[in-house]
């Protein structure tokens, strides 16, 4: 007896196609949900470091440490407390370069509940004394809002 191909109703390959399609594209829509959602998510996402400048790093001539003037200007949507960190290394040589540098410490200074918009200037001194020129470097910033914390104490009676 000759073999005679099955055919299936239209209806079933109709169904298998359907079906083969959507496990082939599921993953590809998740993977481009993700990345749209993740889009819209951190299109404003600022980076607290951007609201930080080093206005001036000096030798202070009485005590001979590393001075440093940060300038926080918060860009914020919320209130909140920034904590920026500072490096101090003392150049030396002509360069002035990393190779010629030795560390000369770290402060931190915090900024308690600063307004959306407001301004600060800050002056912090190293914790040693330099020889040569003084770096400073912002070597960290973070930032939390007060806002939420705010709303809270307000909201117990």
């Amino acid at each position: 007896m000759p073999y005679r191909h099955r055919r299936f109703p239209r209806w079933v390959v109709v169904l298998i196609v359907v079906i083969v399609s959507l496990l082939v594209l599921s993953p590809v829509a998740l993977v481009v949900g993700f990345f749209y959602v993740w889009g819209k998510n951190h299109e404003d996402l600022r980076f607290p470091s951007q609201d930080v400048t080093l206005s001036s790093c000096r030798k202070d001539a009485v005590t001979g440490g590393p001075v440093a003037e940060v300038r926080v200007t918060s860009q914020a949507k919320q209130p909140g407390t920034y904590t920026v960190q500072l490096s101090f290394r003392d150049l030396r040589g002509k360069g002035g370069g990393e190779g010629g540098s030795e560390p000369a410490g770290r402060r931190t200074v915090v900024l308690k509940d600063l307004p959306v918009g407001a301004t600060v200037a800050r002056e912090i001194a190293g914790p040693v004394p330099v020889r040569g020129r003084p770096q400073c470097v912002v070597a960290d910033v973070t930032f939390l809002s007060t806002a939420l914390a705010r709303r809270a104490a307000t909201a117990t009676p």
